[in-house]
């Protein structure tokens, strides 16, 4: 599809600034016009999240929206409903044996895990795999992100 296309073969496109933001709100849009079931899948997965932790949503750097605790990234969603979430190497390897994520679109061999949100059945999945991301990162950061999510 044309995610794939522009992901892996023109990839220089993102250094360009504002092309991933608009190349994105295009996902959204299309995503808004044509598949309304991942459309809600997005809006309750960002809404749960936002209502159950202290994570402060951020326009992403490559697109879609970024979850955040303070300065520390846990993943982001892009307007097709592709959620890539950091769950570090380990973690990363167990999720995709077990098929519960995918290897990172861009970086498959990095501790970031990719997981499609295609329709409000694909949330409770979605939601433990953010869980795995933000005690990941909270565990990682020396305990300064723990001192901003509790």
């Amino acid at each position: 599809m044309i995610f794939r296309f522009v992901v892996k073969k023109l990839r220089w496109l993102a250094r360009l600034p504002t092309f991933p933001q608009l190349f994105d709100a295009g996902l959204m849009m299309v995503t808004m016009l044509f598949d309304r079931p991942r459309l809600r899948a997005m809006e309750s997965f960002e809404n749960t999240i936002c209502r159950n932790y202290a994570i402060e949503r951020r326009p992403h750097r490559f697109g879609g929206v970024g979850f955040f605790v303070g300065t520390t990234e846990i993943g982001h969603l892009h307007g097709n409903g592709l959620l890539d979430l950091f769950v570090g190497k380990s973690f990363r390897t167990e999720e995709v044996m077990a098929e519960r994520a995918l290897p990172h679109h861009v970086f498959p061999d990095s501790g970031w895990i990719s997981f499609w949100l295609r329709s409000p059945a694909d949330i409770n999945q979605a939601l433990d795999l953010f869980e795995i991301a933000r005690v990941y990162r909270s565990k990682s950061d020396s305990g300064r992100f723990a001192s901003l999510v509790n």
